[in-house]
């Protein structure tokens, strides 16, 4: 396909960046890897791609389609089209298909690569250097897979392990021989390949051990990504496992205060972090907002004029006014700025600050966090209450989370269902913005009920076609919880050419 042949020569359109190892936009592939400093030049190349495609649209878009936020009547038709459910295979809902693709094609030759070098001629650390760039390389294909499971696949179990999954791609093929391109897997074939990378990744980084806010991967991250596969899967016990190590060895210590909370979403402090991906100001190295105007504040005349604003049960009724997330993510009380005039007394979502050492506080700038602490509990919850007769266990990774996030906290005494719906609300009340809601909402199999009402209705968009999405509701049936393979994929592979998912 043409953008995973085209992969190695625009990595530099992805994000903005500065390593003195390779030139800038192209990277060389003959005998381009030769030394560990090549090997782990090719590698921080990996790390762009999980920077870039962990932040911005592939973030917001998915929380702007579910049932968090409305949009202000100057929205401007941003993301509208993700909010409307009204994508199709040529306006695809986020195109990461080909950026994934141009991720796991950059891994398969670093892996083939650096296989093929001669051992011999380095010494103990230079191997060990190597592993990891190799482990890199296989985290990266089984990170990469998952997230276009996630996307454009049927939610994995019995009824849908033969249906399409991806394309499993295990060697880089830069050649204009279209017969040697992949067709589709099932979706049992391509859990299993993630399955299977993972495993390689955890062996070759098992020297590698985590620690706080770790602007690279280790052992730890292996084992993060492990349970949420597992958890997907529902593959209780190896969810659990992966998920319990990670807690309750206490190396990632929640974040106990608002000062904390603070430091580690408008600072990046770190904390709760098992990966923080490095970004820097000075070296133009910045990730992309993962704040499509959920603000939108002019300090020159102390304005906010958001684009999107939350649903009044985020605003009013997702969390205690004692719970740290309300009082460090959510904004009270607030005049908003619209075509019309201003409205008083509103509630805006600020997640996503801006920390000033990577530029302007408008700018909404923050480290990429793409696993955190947190959800090892969520994750060992949910799978202890999933597997059944382990109730009391679920609720004590609850109540551990709980008790750091709201000093007014009163610990969980339910069962059964209604167990499983408060878990799936913590995770509501943790993740919102992360883009964690959308695909919680597909592999629960729930279908996306009706928007609720908005805080204010008369400084929300409801013309046209944003009428009926204001009060939008979603099957779990609905082929568009699988979104559409983008039309010039199709045609440039043509063994996936009659592969689109259904509906489109």
């Amino acid at each position: 396909m043409k953008k995973i042949i085209l992969s190695l020569a625009v990595l530099a359109l992805l994000v903005s960046c500065n390593l003195d190892e390779k030139p800038q936009g192209v990277i060389p592939k003959d005998g381009s890897i030769q030394t560990v400093d090549d090997a782990e030049g090719w590698m921080r190349y990996e790390y762009i791609y999980l920077r870039a495609l962990n932040a911005g649209a592939y973030i917001y878009t998915t929380e702007i389609a579910s049932d968090f936020f409305n949009p202000s009547l100057d929205y401007g038709n941003r993301e509208g089209s993700e909010y409307r459910w009204d994508w199709n295979s040529g306006d695809p809902f986020v195109d990461i298909w080909g950026d994934a693709y141009s991720a796991i094609n950059h891994a398969c030759y670093v892996i083939e690569t650096v296989e093929n070098l001669d051992k011999s001629k380095f010494d103990t650390d230079e191997v060990k250097r190597l592993n990891k760039v190799v482990g890199v390389a296989y985290f990266t294909k089984a990170f990469f897979g998952l997230k276009l499971l996630e996307y454009y696949a049927p939610v994995y179990n019995s009824t849908n392990k033969d249906k399409y999954g991806i394309m499993l791609v295990d060697l880089h093929r830069p050649t204009g021989d279209i017969t040697s391109y992949p067709g589709r897997s099932t979706v049992a074939e391509s859990y299993n390949w993630v399955v299977e990378n993972l495993k390689k990744a955890e062996t070759l980084l098992a020297g590698f051990p985590g620690t706080p806010g770790s602007e690279e991967l280790t052992i730890d991250a292996v084992h993060a990504l492990q349970a949420r596969l597992a958890l997907y899967m529902g593959d209780w016990d190896t969810a659990i496992s992966k998920a319990t190590a990670l807690v309750d060895g206490g190396k990632y210590p929640l974040c106990a205060s608002q000062a904390e909370m603070t430091a580690l979403w408008k600072n990046d402090s770190g904390q709760e972090c098992i990966v923080q991906l490095w970004a820097d100001n000075a070296a133009n190295s910045r990730p992309s907002t993962n704040d499509p105007s959920y603000v939108n504040y002019n300090p020159s005349n102390g304005q906010y004029r958001p684009d999107w604003i939350p649903n009044k049960w985020v605003a009013s009724a997702l969390y205690s006014t004692t719970d740290l997330r309300f009082k460090t993510w959510l904004m009270t009380g607030l005049k908003v700025t619209v075509s019309i005039g201003t409205a008083s007394g509103m509630t805006l979502f600020n997640k996503f600050p801006g920390n000033t050492t990577l530029g302007a506080e408008t700018a909404h700038l923050q480290k990429i966090k793409p696993f955190r602490i947190a959800e090892m509990y969520l994750i060992a919850a949910e799978a202890f209450a999933m597997k059944g007769g382990a109730d009391a266990v679920a609720i004590q990774y609850l109540d551990k989370l709980g008790e750091k996030r709201d000093p007014s906290y009163h610990p969980v005494s339910l069962s059964g269902d209604a167990l499983k719906e408060y878990i799936k609300e913590e995770r509501v009340r943790e993740f919102i913005g992360e883009g964690y809601r959308w695909f919680d909402l597909k592999r629960w199999g729930e279908g996306m009920a009706a928007r609720p009402d908005p805080q204010l209705k008369a400084i929300i968009h409801t013309s046209g076609s944003n009428g009926p999405a204001l009060n939008l509701a979603v099957s779990a049936s609905d082929h568009r919880w699988a979104a559409p393979i983008p039309t010039d994929e199709l045609a440039a592979n043509p063994q996936i050419r009659d592969q689109q998912n259904p509906g489109y």
